[in-house]
């Protein structure tokens, strides 16, 4: 915007050193240092909490006013995030600023903390403050992002994020096995699993020590998420078998319990959950190729297109060494993938589709 609406700003020094610096190592390390000093300071600020002991309200944090130290830095916090998105979209753009998965959670954080403030700050019958820090602590979790600093770690992550679209169709089928199993369920024993000493099964269930004392209770098919919550404790194999003896001592029966629990282990656990598996070591190796690929040196091709990574980068004016009519601007061509084979040869797409 400042380029075209302020040529003149926008070629004096002054900005071209601001937007030097923004774009710089240097201003997102000082931006990393801000954020390690927010964490420890929630950290001394949250001190009672995280040790266990009662912490209870102090007054002045909800009087609706900045009268406290902490809430004091929690509003210097703020007015910087602030300014490092203002910053940012002014050098950037805000379509190059919003593409970035980074930029797109500091700026939802950074809006919520504002209109936090503002609804604490500004009188009304809600004053406190803490909410502005919950909002706050969320952002930290930004400083993960020090992890994938690390070559492998951002590979892995990249690869992690980029095959779940198509993992989608598998997770799907297991959804459904779940769904239909959970249906199953609170057919056959819906309502056996009660805290109701009137209930006609209640005294046979007590007659099951390890699920009394583990208080399995919400473990039941009394209502279709309790059964999938035990159909989920059974994919992760977490002491299904203390739900399946409950289930046998309130009905008083074996073989159906047993053959359901069976069943679903069966086909749910050694069954999707392999293929699951498979499935995932498959599509991780595969994007693997296709990064490094996509990690290739920039390529010229027939036309002037340069293709840097997974996008292309060309002339409006001419495409395929055809003269479009269109005013000369750079625009980016980028394939996005939303079928099930996540082997996809990027960059050979683009080649084809720019040749």
């Amino acid at each position: 915007l400042i380029e075209i609406y302020l040529p003149s700003i926008f070629r004096s020094h002054s900005y071209q050193r601001l937007c030097k610096s923004v774009m710089s190592e240097k201003f997102e390390s000082a931006m990393e240092m801000i954020l390690v000093l927010n964490a420890a300071i929630v950290a001394v600020q949250d001190y009672p909490l995280l040790v266990g002991q009662d912490a209870s309200s102090v007054a002045q944090y909800q009087n609706g006013s900045i009268d406290t130290i902490w809430e004091g830095v929690e509003t210097v916090f703020t007015v910087v995030y602030v300014t490092e998105a203002m910053l940012k979209i002014l050098v950037y753009g805000w379509k190059q600023y919003i593409e970035s998965a980074r930029n797109k959670f500091d700026f939802f954080i950074t809006i919520l903390v504002v209109m936090a403030s503002i609804y604490v700050y500004y009188p009304n019958a809600y004053n406190d403050t803490r909410l502005i820090e919950f909002i706050v602590m969320a952002r930290v979790l930004r400083l993960s992002r020090l992890i994938f600093t690390i070559e492998k770690f951002q590979v892995f992550g990249i690869i992690s994020l980029e095959i779940i679209p198509a993992a989608t169709s598998v997770f799907v089928v297991l959804l459904f096995l779940v769904y239909s199993f959970a249906a199953i369920g609170m057919i056959l024993f819906g309502g056996v699993i009660s805290r109701d000493p009137n209930n006609l099964h209640y005294q046979s269930l007590m007659e099951a020590d390890d699920f009394v004392d583990n208080e399995y209770w919400a473990n039941n098919f009394n209502d279709m998420i309790s059964g999938m919550n035990v159909l989920f404790n059974m994919l992760v194999v977490n002491n299904w078998t203390n739900q399946a003896a409950g289930l046998e001592y309130a009905t008083g029966t074996k073989l159906p319990v047993r053959l359901f629990f069976f069943s679903f282990h069966l086909l749910g656990v050694t069954g999707i959950g392999n293929v699951i598996t498979s499935f995932i070591i498959n599509a991780f190796f595969q994007q693997m190729s296709t990064i490094e690929q996509r990690q290739g040196p920039d390529e010229k091709v027939e036309g002037g297109t340069v293709i840097r990574g997974s996008r292309a980068i060309f002339d409006s004016s001419m495409i395929t060494g055809t003269a479009t009519g269109l005013k000369k601007e750079t625009y980016i061509a980028k394939i996005k993938t939303k079928h099930i084979d996540v082997e996809v040869d990027e960059r050979g797409a683009l080649r084809e589709l720019f040749s």
